[in-house]
């Protein structure tokens, strides 16, 4: 049995074959097919950026492990404000490479700054510096239920 859903709320309904859609639902209340890659970010933001390594003077007791409790990975960003799992571009500097908040920063830096973790010297994480650069915000996905429909 397909899973049905108001077409004229998103446009599409699942193969025949399929037993059920998942659709996500926007921070803005859009609904749109959990495999569209083409998503338009939810916000688009000039930040501060610098970096940070999994050194005792740039964290806390616990240099490995971040706020969100995971393991310290290369694309993760510590950013007040965003909420974990957030999903980050940063276009100018690194292209389509996506970056995911499970971190923090001191309180002091406000919401408007980004720390991106590096896995590299002190010396490499100093040379990246203070930037300014463009982000693309995509926040994290909610699942919506949809009914299922015996017949069509």
């Amino acid at each position: 049995m397909p899973g049905l859903v108001s077409a004229a709320q998103i446009g599409i309904l699942p193969n025949d074959n399929q037993e059920s859609l998942t659709l996500v639902e926007s921070i803005d209340g859009k609904l749109f097919h959990s495999s569209d890659t083409k998503a338009k970010p939810h916000k688009v933001m000039k930040m501060t950026l610098t970096a940070y390594s999994s050194t005792f003077d740039q964290t806390d007791e616990d240099p490995f492990t971040a706020a969100s409790g995971k393991r310290v990975y290369d694309g993760m960003v510590a950013v007040n404000g965003l909420p974990f799992g957030t999903k980050i571009k940063i276009p100018a500097l690194y292209g389509e490479k996506i970056f995911t908040v499970d971190d923090r920063m001191n309180a002091r830096y406000g919401s408007n700054r980004m720390d991106i973790w590096m896995n590299a010297p002190r010396k490499s994480v100093d040379a990246f510096g203070v930037k300014r650069a463009v982000v693309e915000i995509y926040f994290p996905e909610s699942p919506t239920k949809v009914a299922k429909a015996d017949s069509i």
